[in-house]
């Protein structure tokens, strides 16, 4: 995975929408930016989790089926970074693997996320969560695209209707 990030394209116009709203708008709670952001990272989510279903419906060595408690699959989730500026970005969502504990009561679910992820030197690696990432990363920037421009929109309609 040499090349896992790619130039933002179509962002031009929204940035400018951006920058002729008024501060408080586009601040105020995340504004339409957060809302974008987390449409497109909701579209990650679902491919992970469609992937982890992916491998858990491959057969076992000798054909046996595996057994899954849905509990990974539930556990892959979107959450709002608290502080994005860590990140230097003024909004931020993350795609993760929330930590579980299995009824064993000694495997996390980042744990089994990672193994099936890399493998062992007992277990062969069924990668989920690059194909996934890599599989919808452009669907999920024309989402947040999209929405930014929908969420703008709405803000200057209702800005041009107040001022009237």
């Amino acid at each position: 995975m040499a090349n896992d990030t790619q130039t933002m394209k179509g962002l031009d116009d929204v940035l400018a929408k951006l920058e002729a709203l008024p501060k408080e708008i586009v601040s105020k709670n995340g504004g339409p930016v957060r809302a974008a952001l987390r449409k497109g990272a909701v579209v990650i989510r679902d491919e992970w989790q469609s992937q982890v279903q992916r491998v858990i419906d491959e057969p076992n060595v000798g054909g046996k089926p595996t057994v899954s408690t849905g509990l990974l699959k539930s556990s892959i989730t979107v959450t709002r970074d608290s502080k994005p500026q860590r990140a230097r970005a003024n909004e931020r969502y993350v795609v993760r693997v929330r930590s579980k504990k299995y009824p064993d009561g000694k495997t996390t679910t980042p744990q089994v996320a990672r193994l099936l992820e890399y493998g062992s030197e007992k277990m062969q690696a069924k990668p989920w969560a690059a194909p996934g990432f890599m599989g919808r990363r452009q669907q999920a920037l024309n989402t947040v695209v999209t929405e930014m421009n929908k969420g703008i929109e709405r803000i200057v309609k209702k800005l041009s209707r107040v001022k009237k």
